[in-house]
This record gives C-alpha cells, sequence and structure tokens, in this order.
C-alpha cells in the first residue's frame, strides 16, 4: 500500500486508501500526474523539491508515495496529486487503473544513464496503450542537467523521443535547479488545464439541442450508406 503525504498541512506519511488511485476523475480541480522512471533518475528527489524545495538525495525506490500539495496557477487554487512509482528489479510497475487516474505522466530519465532514456520507450508504449483519455498530457523529463559534462543522450534523440509520442519536453536538476523543477510540474499542471477546457467545450457543444437533433439525424442516415455500399456490387 503506498505512503500518503499531506505535505501542506503535515510532513509525515498517512496510510489512507482514499488517496490512492481508483479511476479518473478529471475534474480540472484536482490534477493527478503519475511520475516513472527507473531506479536512480531522480524521479522521488523532483517531487520533493517541487512540494518542500528540499533536495534529498536517497530515496528507497521500491516505495510507492503519493504526495496531496495545494498550489496557485493561474490566480486559481489547484490541488495536486502526485503519485511517485516504485521500481521493482524484474520491471516497472506501472499499473492500469495509475494510467486511468492520471491527468498528466512524467517519464523520467538520468542524462548520465542511456539505459534509463532506452526504458521510457517501453513505459511510453505500455502507456498508450493502456491511457482511455487522448487527453492525457505526456512529459519527457531530463533530469539531472548540472551533469550535462556527463551526458549520454543527445537533444536530437530527446526531440525524436517527443515528437514520436506527443510529449512536452523539461531539463530539470533537483539538486541544482529548483526553478527547473518547479517550471516542469506548473507547465504540465497548465496543459491539464488547457485540455479539460477543451473538453469541457466540447461537452457543452456536444449537449447543444440543435447538435444532438443533427447527429440524430446524420446517424441512421449513415447507417443506410454503410448498409447500402455492403450491398453494392464491386467491379
Amino acid at each position: 500500500m503506498p505512503f500518503t503525504y499531506h505535505l501542506d498541512k503535515d510532513p509525515k506519511p498517512v496510510m489512507d486508501d482514499s488517496r490512492l488511485p481508483k479511476g479518473g476523475h478529471h475534474n480540472g480541480k484536482d490534477i493527478n500526474i503519475l511520475v516513472v522512471g527507473v531506479k536512480g533518475v531522480g524521479k522521488s528527489a523532483l517531487t520533493v523539491r517541487f512540494l518542500t524545495k528540499r533536495f534529498i538525495g536517497d530515496y528507497d525506490s521500491q516505495i510507492e508515495a503519493v504526495y496531496t500539495q495545494h498550489c496557485t496557477l493561474d490566480g486559481k487554487t489547484i490541488t495536486v496529486h502526485i503519485l511517485d512509482t516504485a521500481w521493482q528489479a524484474n520491471g516497472f510497475s506501472i499499473k492500469d487503473d495509475q494510467i486511468v487516474w492520471a491527468d498528466a505522466i512524467m517519464m523520467v530519465y538520468s542524462i548520465t544513464d542511456r539505459k534509463s532514456f532506452e526504458k521510457l520507450r517501453e513505459f511510453a508504449d505500455y502507456i498508450i496503450s493502456k491511457k482511455t483519455d487522448s487527453k492525457t498530457v505526456l512529459a519527457l523529463v531530463a533530469n539531472k542537467s548540472d551533469l550535462v559534462h556527463m551526458s549520454c543522450i543527445t537533444n536530437l534523440e530527446a526531440t525524436q523521443f517527443c515528437a514520436e509520442y506527443n510529449c512536452l519536453f523539461f531539463e530539470t536538476s533537483a539538486s541544482e535547479n529548483y526553478n527547473s523543477v518547479t517550471n516542469a510540474y506548473m507547465s504540465i499542471c497548465k496543459q491539464v488545464k488547457v485540455n479539460h477546457k477543451k473538453r469541457e467545450k466540447i461537452s457543452k457543444f456536444m449537449q447543444n439541442p440543435a447538435i444532438k437533433a443533427k447527429l440524430q439525424i446524420r446517424n441512421p442516415i449513415r447507417g443506410l450508406e454503410m448498409k447500402w455500399r455492403s450491398r453494392a456490387p464491386t467491379m
């Protein structure tokens, strides 16, 4: 069972099933972020740095944790839930319901570890096969940017990855650059809000009586067209 941290109220972990992923709510006020990556990339350090401004270098990669924090975005208060997934030696432990729960998924790699970058393709393929909402925000996060002299992944490779999987891209340093970490998380939250507004507009548009009437007329016509085409002789 994951630990739950209410960081704005109490930094101590609380065992609380109500905070665990149980399906997507996507209400635009609560933003659910799933953080994935192999052991040692600094994903837990990124999350704690964002929420507390502190850098802590050592974490148990086999412990899954849910963090909750209130933030201000565009002058409005939002509640951010961050699920830091555990890493298992025999493979990643992303669950299907976690993917459904997430409004955004951060895929973190270390610029000093090529295998951590290559593993994200497996993560991304699995996530895309399981996510049910096309509006889920995907973000590629290159952590440990302060170690650029040790980098073994080129910008071109990161750009190609983002183009292939339609990801946002951020370079961060959990240890040296708090602003880079904040920018990544808040930019992701902002994109989630943008997507939610688009979803609301589409929903309202589809609820318009005139649109509903047109769809009710078109659907039977399309059905007849398909039926006619299936019966039409081929040359």
